[in-house]
């Protein structure tokens, strides 16, 4: 059962808690006992007149006691029962968010982030629900039944009790046809949940496209259907759980039926006083909550299982990428590639092979090639995206497993060709690996990477917001941002993926020469442009994953080979 494999170890952890919990339930329910118990000899008293107006006030009182102490109790168990079930839910996202960012991106490219936005809240939040409502329910409505049965049976009347009960296994066999289908439409509602999170997050992703080519309508239609679906997955789901309701008012109804038959005919023979029967029949009604909260308690844990299911399917996710290294730092910022092969998961072809590079401290590697020769697989490597199983990549003479993920990708300021930027300030983005940096630092970094003018135009400048993906900036300012992210970050190792893509030859010019400035750094720029790595200390040409040409600029045409051809291309002296 995958929800008992949440909980089990929660409740372990968290045991004093729900012992505690589970004591004042307890308490409630000895209280709840005791209630019916007192008016029945209260009842009994004033048939027998033996029950002065002093006494009846002060018996009352008792009572009105009572239920404040059911009260205090009540919020207690509250506080700690829903308490320890937030505190899962949070422990459940904090796990979920872990996971997802030591998963590598072939799994993302198989997965779509609705369903997993779904997974995380909707699914967690069914989950929290169970360990809270789930299990209040179940232990209190189990408390409640095994006290009012006790006190029907042993205190009152054991035939009249039997007589009454008999309703209550085929109550119990409903229950259990119910709650069997509420967990398939339940789990059915997920699915079309996260189907219809999908579709809304590809709209709103690809509104101006869908603007551009008139799809709106189309893409709505699309949406209703979807919507529908859910909508009618639910429905059903609420048509199920509607049958408890039936099933409870039978079952009770026919046993106050049977009680009072019974009851009136045991009265009437001596077996039981006036107030002894009406402690039973009060009785009774408390048997409605175990009634209520068995069926609720079978709800909330078919869904829960349903949902558990879906999350446990993630977290039992192979992790391709183990992080079990151990060292922090770097002596020696000395990067050396030995890949024999490297292949891509469900990948025929290999991406890189028989590829030997190395980047010494404070130079700079170009990377050009044609599209998919292996220029950003390359990068990938190194970020420890993919495990390479047949070569070694070293830093500082260390194999790249040796050092703990997030200080290995601490070391390197990436910009990739297209740059990620969060829905907050200008300023904060650039801050992103260095949010202690000063605005005055944080205005340089920005100038350096050629963004001095735009930041003049912004309204607020550092504190523009740029909206969710960067949305308000074009896509060579998107980029800029970026490069000024690694300008600012003190990482000892550049990686730019393609960085210059989006501008035009002039900015290009001045982004070089502020890149040849950082002597103090590595850099190994990926390009389709050689005019970005034309100042390299070294330049490697991928064809197929190969590495067919290598060396300086001048050397490269002075071999006249595929870059030299390249070169020609780009310059308008050659056809392409």
């Amino acid at each position: 059962m995958a929800l008992r494999q949440l909980l089990l170890d929660f409740i372990k952890r968290h045991r004093r808690r729900y012992l505690l919990a589970i004591a004042t339930l307890l308490g409630v329910g000895l209280l709840n006992m005791a209630l019916p118990w007192w008016a029945g000899r209260i009842i009994d008293a004033l048939d027998r007149g033996a029950l002065a107006a002093d006494q009846l006030w002060q018996r009352a009182m008792i009572l009105v006691a009572a239920a404040l102490a059911m009260y205090g109790l009540r919020y207690l168990w509250r506080m700690l029962l829903f308490g320890a079930s937030y505190q899962l839910g949070i422990n459940l996202r904090d796990r979920f968010y872990a996971k997802l960012t030591r998963l590598d991106p072939g799994f993302f490219q198989r997965r779509r982030s609705g369903d997993l936005l779904a997974r995380s809240t909707q699914d967690i939040d069914a989950v929290e629900v169970a360990a809270g409502e789930g299990v209040l329910s179940s232990i209190d409505g189990a408390l409640t039944l095994v006290l009012v049965l006790a006190m029907m049976v042993f205190v009152i009347d054991a035939p009249l009790a039997l007589i009454a009960l008999v309703p209550f296994p085929f109550m119990a066999w409903g229950f259990y046809q119910v709650a069997r289908r509420v967990q398939g439409h339940f789990g059915d509602s997920l699915t079309r949940f996260s189907e219809l999170n999908d579709r809304t997050q590809e709209a709103i992703a690809g509104l101006r496209l869908l603007r551009q080519h008139s799809l709106l309508e189309a893409e709505i239609a699309d949406f209703d259907r979807r919507a529908e679906a859910h909508a009618r997955a639910g429905y059903n789901v609420q048509r199920m759980e509607a049958r408890y309701d039936p099933v409870v008012f039978l079952a009770l109804g026919s046993a106050m039926l049977a009680t009072v038959a019974a009851g009136s005919w045991r009265y009437l023979e001596g077996a039981i006083t006036l107030g002894e029967l009406t402690s039973f029949t009060l009785y009774l009604v408390q048997l409605i909550w175990p009634m209520f909260a068995l069926g609720w308690c079978l709800n909330i844990l078919q869904r829960g299982e349903a949902a558990a299911r879906r999350l446990i399917a993630f977290f039992n996710e192979r992790e391709t990428i183990v992080d079990a290294g151990e060292r922090d730092t770097a002596e020696a910022i000395d990067l050396q590639l030995d890949i024999a092969d490297f292949t891509y998961p469900l990948a025929t072809a290999a991406a890189l092979r028989d590829l030997h590079l190395r980047l010494p401290p404070g130079e700079s590697l170009g990377v050009v090639g044609a599209t998919g020769s292996g220029k950003s697989t390359l990068i990938r490597l190194l970020l420890r995206q993919y495990p390479l199983e047949k070569g070694q990549i070293h830093l500082g003479g260390y194999p790249l497993d040796d050092y703990r993920l997030a200080a290995l990708r601490g070391m390197y300021a990436y910009v990739p060709q297209d740059p990620f930027l969060f829905a907050s300030s200008l300023g904060e983005n650039v801050a992103l690996g260095r949010p202690q940096a000063s605005a005055a630092a944080i205005v340089d970094a920005l100038e350096a990477a050629a963004f001095g003018t735009d930041l003049a135009q912004l309204p607020d400048g550092l504190a523009t917001r740029i909206g969710e993906r960067g949305v308000t900036l074009s896509g060579g300012q998107r980029q800029r941002v970026a490069l000024a992210r690694a300008l600012l970050s003190e990482a000892p190792i550049m990686l730019l993926d393609d960085t210059l893509s989006a501008v035009d030859q002039s900015t290009e010019r001045q982004l070089l020469e502020t890149l040849t400035r950082q002597r103090g750094r590595s850099r190994m720029i990926v390009s389709h442009r050689l005019s970005a790595v034309q100042q390299c200390d070294n330049i490697v040409v991928l064809d197929e994953g190969r590495a067919v040409e290598q060396g300086r600029h001048d050397a490269l045409l002075a071999r006249d080979g595929h870059y030299a051809r390249l070169w020609r291309q780009q310059s308008g002296e050659e056809p392409t």
